[in-house]
């Protein structure tokens, strides 16, 4: 994402100049802000955790609602906030709150207005990535066919006035798409993104505790065509059945696309939603005291969970000095975005090397994962990716686009991370391209291994660069 938003601020359009793989809008969202405020990292970081804060006050929003219960939604905001979802699956978080949200507002008074709201937050969800708009679409058919299940006719025209709103909304990236590349090729292009990426991370199937997840959006389907608890009866703003089982419809699906390999490490972008379903759960079977009784448990628990995790990995608790003295140096690495930046540090040396031996306009074209370098080098990416993954996009007409966005880009370098042999193997097209190009290969160190770079043919006054060895313009 952030590759992306860079790359637009460098003056290229998605679709025209680079892949889009269905997720346009926080990119370009990103790069938007950053053309006023400058540096891309720090900009999206702060998109980021803003986006974060406010899924987290929905989600107290609607626990409290779901539960009857203040502490229940404290409780569920604390959970949300301190399983700490990944920046860049931010909008994992924020959609499906903000569609419950709305989805709830206009169950309780089902007027044009909050119908249009609702259609329009179904384009944005689109927008961010597509798959959103089926989680967030059948959630709602759900919704309007239980509301209005007692006239199918008015049901019908309510869903097709929702659907002409989202249609609207997106409408602009519609036209554009078909401008640009044509419908038809871009969303086999992104099929085929979506399959390469099942193939990659959904190969060992569902663990254990998917199922208990699973459970959740299960009973709370069960719960909404039951005759309601004398607990429920009680409470005032208890969820009706169209409220519950659209909402444990998105969970379920979302549950069933996003928890996968490494399940505990994607949790945290399921836990909002998951969180106020359970607070509806529960809230529709135990007594206010009990509740006020459980979430002082949980928030503790999450609490203590989190201390020993952070004292295990070495942290104190903070003064308030060190906190500011922290966030200063946080803010200035983030803006510098210097090579250090990067987590795992493997590759300072060939991002130090692109930022001081190419010109700022030459592009970079990366095989294998690292769309960092081309970000942190401050250079467009070229053949219209931020990293060639192997396995990804080595059809032949993926081949052949990217084949004439090189005859356009000025090339300064081809990073081969996963070697030679890999490269050729997975894109033999682009390959030939560059020999026929004369490009030459050299190897530069990396952290006691060696990578091989291709560069064009060498001209009379280049030097070495004493930081990698590789010759320099």
């Amino acid at each position: 994402m952030l590759a992306r938003a860079q790359q637009v601020l460098f003056g290229d359009w998605p679709i025209r100049n680079f892949e889009d793989p269905g997720q346009p809008l926080f990119y370009l969202l990103t790069s938007g802000l950053a053309s006023v405020f400058g540096h891309v990292l720090a900009t999206n970081v702060v998109l980021c955790i803003a986006l974060q804060a406010i899924a987290a006050s929905c989600t107290y929003v609607l626990a409290r609602r779901a539960s009857g219960s203040t502490a229940v939604g404290v409780a569920a905001a604390i959970v949300t906030i301190v399983s700490s979802p990944r920046l860049y699956n931010t909008t994992k978080v924020i959609v499906p709150v903000v569609a419950m949200l709305l989805q709830w507002r206009y169950a309780d008074v089902p007027s044009r207005g909050r119908l249009v709201a609702l259609g329009a937050w179904t384009g944005v969800a689109f927008l961010l990535r597509h798959d959103y708009a089926v989680y967030v679409v059948a959630s709602t058919i759900v919704l309007l066919g239980v509301m209005h299940r007692s006239s199918s006719g008015d049901a019908v025209r309510r869903i097709a006035k929702y659907g002409l709103a989202t249609i609207v909304c997106v409408s602009p990236w519609l036209l554009y798409v078909e401008w640009s590349e044509g419908l038809q090729e871009y969303a086999s292009a992104a099929l085929r993104f979506v399959q390469s990426e099942g193939r990659r991370t959904g190969g060992a199937g569902p663990q254990v505790f998917y199922y208990v997840m699973a459970l959740v959006p299960l009973c709370g389907l069960a719960l909404a065509f039951r005759p309601p608890s004398r607990v429920a009866q009680l409470r005032f703003g208890a969820l009706t059945a169209a409220q519950l089982s659209s909402t444990s419809v998105l969970v379920l699906m979302m549950n069933a696309v996003f928890l996968r390999d490494v399940l505990l490490a994607r949790l945290p972008d399921v836990i909002a939603p998951t969180a106020i379903l359970a607070s509806a759960l529960i809230g529709h079977t135990f007594a206010p005291r009990t509740l006020r009784l459980g979430a002082f448990v949980t928030v503790a628990a999450t609490l203590l969970l989190a201390a020993i995790s952070l004292g295990t990995a070495g942290y104190r608790v903070p003064t308030p000095g060190a906190i500011v003295r922290q966030a200063g140096r946080i803010s200035d690495r983030l803006v510098r975005a210097s090579p250090e930046i990067q987590p795992s540090p493997r590759y300072p040396a060939l991002v130090g090397y692109l930022s001081r031996c190419t010109l700022p306009r030459q592009r970079v074209l990366v095989a294998g994962f690292g769309p960092q370098i081309p970000f942190l080098a401050g250079r467009p990416f070229a053949g219209g990716l931020p990293s060639w993954i192997p396995g990804y996009y080595e059809t032949a007409a993926d081949m052949t686009r990217a084949r004439r966005r090189l005859d356009q880009e000025d090339v300064s370098a081809v990073l081969l991370l996963e070697g030679t042999a890999v490269f050729e193997r997975s894109w033999p097209e682009l390959a030939a391209w560059f020999r026929e190009h004369g490009f030459e290969e050299y190897d530069a160190s990396r952290g006691g291994e060696i990578v091989k770079v291709w560069l064009p043919r060498p001209g009379r006054e280049t030097g070495t660069d004493e930081g990698t060895g590789l010759p320099c313009r």
